[in-house]
Order: structure tokens, then C-alpha cells, then sequence
């Protein structure tokens, strides 16, 4: 624990922090990130789409109501990496996502264990 903070929740606003970032940097809408996703199909403005989306995963994360719901998009967007890149033959970028999907269901189990969360509990 630190500043009696246990360690699941550092992690989880850690992810909050980088998800925001993530989205901050899509919405600006860098020329090399734009290039990539139209080299891998998606339409130029999908940067937008980008941004949305990692703005709620990072949003959603921020509130201890809609952290699972949180978890859960951060995953799917994983998945969704994984199988753009793969299409896309660029396994060298698999890492870093492979890692990030790490953090989030470490987070997510530092955070409820192996269990869903319970709705009803405070």
C-alpha cells in the first residue's frame, strides 16, 4: 500500500492515465498514426473513432461503478488490436498490446478477484 492505497488501484488509474493519453494523441490525430490505420483499411477519420473509444475505456476505469465496464471495453479493444495487427502481418507490434491486455486483467483481478463484480455491493 502506498498512501494506504492498495497497489490494484494504482495500477487501474495508471491505466486510466494512459487510456486518456491514448485518446488525447488519436484525437490530435498524428499523420504516422492516420497513415497506419488506412494502410490497415480503416477510413482516415477512424482516428476519431480511436479517440472516442479510449476516452471511455479511461473514463469508465476512473469510476469504481463502471470500472468492470471499463476492464471489459480495454479488453475488447485488445482483441480488436491483436486482430488488426495480425491481419495486417505486423506481429512485431503485437507486444506492447499483448502487455497492455495484461495490465488490465491484472488490475481487474487486484481490483474483484476471479469474480464478476456484485452490482448490489457498495
Amino acid at each position: 500500500m502506498v498512501l494506504g492505497i492498495g497497489w490494484p488501484v494504482w495500477l487501474t488509474w495508471l491505466l486510466v492515465v494512459f487510456f486518456v493519453g491514448d485518446g488525447i494523441v488519436s484525437a490530435i490525430g498524428p499523420e504516422p498514426m492516420r497513415e497506419a490505420f488506412v494502410n490497415w483499411g480503416f477510413p482516415d477519420w477512424w482516428h476519431w473513432v480511436n479517440a472516442a473509444v479510449c476516452l471511455a475505456i479511461g473514463i469508465l476505469l476512473a469510476f469504481e461503478a463502471t470500472r468492470p465496464f471499463g476492464f471489459l471495453l480495454g479488453a475488447l479493444e485488445c482483441f480488436a488490436i491483436y486482430v488488426t495487427l495480425i491481419r495486417a502481418g505486423e506481429f512485431a507490434h503485437l507486444p506492447p498490446s499483448i502487455a497492455l491486455l495484461a495490465l488490465l486483467v491484472l488490475a481487474y483481478w487486484g481490483n474483484y478477484g476471479w469474480r464478476l463484480p456484485n452490482a448490489g455491493a457498495a
